[in-house]
Formats: structure tokens, C-alpha cells, sequence
């Protein structure tokens, strides 16, 4: 087995202090929550030094502030030149406020591909999956706003 230089030591020490995991350093994997696993698998990744990174549902199992957290780190990663992220993502809002460029799949077939902001639009998501995206987001949208003065119609 290979052994670990003072090299490694410092980049997992930075990796781990990056996702918050440096005191769960010596805790089993076993007894590390969903959310922390995900971290650890992150700061695994960069410990490598990859150029791409391929994700499957990455904020999965992660609460809200790890999520952005997550999707901070990864665009910042990923804007250092030779690097990019390819993630597959259900979450619109997420994809919304990440993603350069998106690419919608139907029944396994690609529909829709190009800038976000292109894109997801209302009128090509709805029509993919058969949902009326902004009156689903007004109406959610409409739960967390403070009711407007004289107006309580949540």
C-alpha cells in the first residue's frame, strides 16, 4: 500500500475542513448521517484533483444549507480553467440557479439542450413534463412571501 505523504495529509485536511468534516474525522463511516456521506465523497473528489466531475442527484439526503453550500463549492470548482461538472438534477430551482447550460431528457431521449435561461422556460417545461411550472412556482412561491397589506389570500 502506498504511503501517505505530509502532501496528502494537508489537501484531505483541507478537503475535510472545506465540508464541515473535520471533526467527524475519526468517526466510522458507518455512524456518519446521509448528508455527511455525501460531503465525505465530495471532499474525496477534490482531494483527487479531477478535471470533470459527474454527479447523479448530489444534493440528495443533503439539508437545505448543505445543498447550496454543495452547489457553491462545485461552481467555484468548476470555473477554474480544464475543469467542468456534469450532474443530473431534478431539482429546477437548483438547476435554475447553477447550471451554464441544461440538458432535458424524455423518456431517456434528449428534447431540450442550450443555456439555462433558454431553456427552462415555462412554456418547454411544461410541455416535457406535463406540469404547469409557474403556476407551481407563483403558488409556492406565494407560501414563504409575507401576504401583501389588506391581501391574505394564501
Amino acid at each position: 500500500m502506498p504511503s501517505i505523504s505530509d502532501e496528502d495529509r494537508v489537501m484531505v485536511r483541507k478537503a475535510l475542513e472545506e465540508v464541515e468534516l473535520w471533526r467527524e474525522r475519526e468517526h466510522p463511516i458507518t455512524q456518519l448521517s446521509g448528508g455527511q456521506l455525501q460531503r465525505v465523497f465530495l471532499a474525496r473528489t477534490f482531494v483527487q484533483e479531477p478535471r470533470l466531475i459527474l454527479l447523479d442527484e448530489p444534493t440528495n439526503h443533503l439539508d437545505l444549507k448543505y445543498q447550496l453550500e454543495l452547489m457553491e463549492r462545485l461552481s467555484v470548482w468548476s470555473k477554474q480553467p480544464g475543469r467542468a461538472v456534469i450532474g443530473v438534477f431534478h431539482d429546477l430551482n437548483l438547476a435554475m440557479q447553477f447550471a451554464e447550460k441544461v440538458i432535458i431528457l424524455d423518456q431517456g431521449q434528449v428534447v431540450l439542450q442550450g443555456p439555462t435561461g433558454q431553456v427552462l422556460q415555462d412554456s418547454m417545461i411544461s410541455k416535457v413534463f406535463d406540469v404547469d411550472v409557474l403556476n407551481y412556482m407563483q403558488s409556492s412561491l406565494k407560501k414563504w412571501l409575507p401576504p401583501l397589506e389588506g391581501n391574505d389570500s394564501r
